[in-house]
């Protein structure tokens, strides 16, 4: 089977894996530079109970992502020669610095307990003993010690090298411009500057840009990019603990010292400048968490465009319209979660065996008129 993958961030990277150790014929598409994107702006978190924001089939999925990413983290080490630095058991600090984040972080500890997952509600002097750098405003947290962290530039590369190695292959700088048929079945991608590249089976990774391929529009999915910014400060290397979230923002640390702090969720369309205002919101809600980055050295700061959708819920499995093509794309600010089981569940769909979890929550087909 000759199969095209449409981008080359952690999500298209991790299908192209699966795919080429599974014996397909696979071809790497992508627009600019591989993993340069949404993949290399992220702040790398494989924390379910961080990600989801209430209970139902997106939660339990985070967490099966969680599961399978850990399953397959030995064999993607030895395959690609890389270690992503997954900091298993660093946790979640989630603080509360009033009465009323103190009732929303109840009203989330509940439901995750409901869940079956593991949170524990401290107070703030009991969070300060995990974390001494705490502000004394904390005054609540929840402390979540299953979440853990990945250095998530490495894990895409992780990913891009392990599927070079088992035969794929990867195009950069390439845009693909439309989606070509033959006989209503998917026939081949034809990029920008009129190349046409044929194949059996092709997969959407294309992430913010996956709605602006012509060809798909009778399938009604439509992503659009939401802009995040991170700041980067520089502390001692090996200077780890948990990641400390709040309602306004959060702190992951690095073993190498660097703490990325962040995030912003910005409509600004196409533009991945780092701005004044989102760097304030930022560094306010920072230092309000952890008084001493003020003394911190600023690194650097970026910003990335993470793909989503209208109900913010990825797209994964098949065209409804056109056989041969495949969606994994709108994972918006959890696409380092769940990409090894994304790769997982579409390697399933395209060789026609069963997915290790039911996505029919995320099918395309919900987009369709007839499915509202």
């Amino acid at each position: 089977m000759k199969i095209l993958i449409i981008g080359a961030g952690i999500i298209g990277n991790s299908i192209a894996w699966r795919m080429a150790r599974a014996g397909a014929d696979v071809t790497i598409v992508e627009r600019g530079r591989a993993g340069q994107e949404a993949s290399w702006a992220a702040a790398g978190m494989i924390a379910p109970q961080a990600e989801a924001e209430g209970p139902g089939p997106f939660l339990r999925f985070c967490v099966e992502a969680k599961n399978a990413f850990e399953t397959i983290l030995p064999e993607l080490i030895a395959q690609s020669g890389i270690d992503p630095e997954y900091d298993k058991g660093s946790g979640v600090l989630y603080v509360a610095l009033n009465e009323a984040d103190r009732a929303e972080l109840a009203a989330r500890a509940a439901w995750q307990r409901e869940a079956g997952l593991q949170v524990e509600e401290i107070g703030g002097e009991r969070a300060r003993q995990i974390t001494p750098a705490l502000s004394p405003k904390v005054i609540h947290a929840l402390y979540m010690p299953d979440e853990n962290r990945v250095e998530n530039r490495q894990l895409t590369q992780a990913f891009l090298i392990a599927a070079l190695k088992a035969g794929a292959r990867l195009i950069e700088d390439s845009r693909v411009d439309a989606i070509e048929t033959r006989g209503g079945r998917f026939s081949g991608l034809r990029l920008q500057g009129g190349e046409l590249i044929e194949a059996d089976a092709a997969v959407n990774a294309a992430g913010s840009w996956a709605s602006v391929i012509r060809g798909t529009e009778a399938d009604h999915v439509r992503l659009h990019p939401v802009r995040g910014q991170i700041v980067c400060f520089q502390a001692r290397p090996n200077l780890v603990g948990p990641s400390i979230f709040s309602l306004r923002g959060y702190a992951v640390p690095r073993r190498d010292g660097r703490v990325l702090a962040g995030s912003t969720r910005e409509m600004a369309r196409w533009s991945k400048d780092v701005t004044l205002e989102g760097m304030e919101s930022i560094v306010r809600a920072a230092k309000d968490m952890l008084p001493a980055l003020a003394t911190m050295r600023f690194r650097e700061a970026w910003a990335g465009l993470r793909p989503a959708t209208a109900d913010f819920l990825p797209v994964l499995g098949p065209s409804p319209s056109i056989p041969g093509l495949y969606y994994a794309t709108g994972h918006f600010r959890s696409g380092i979660l769940l990409a090894a089981i994304t790769g997982r569940v579409l390697e399933a769909m395209i060789t026609g065996g069963k997915p290790c979890t039911d996505v029919t929550p995320f099918s395309a087909a919900r987009f369709m008129p007839s499915a509202k």
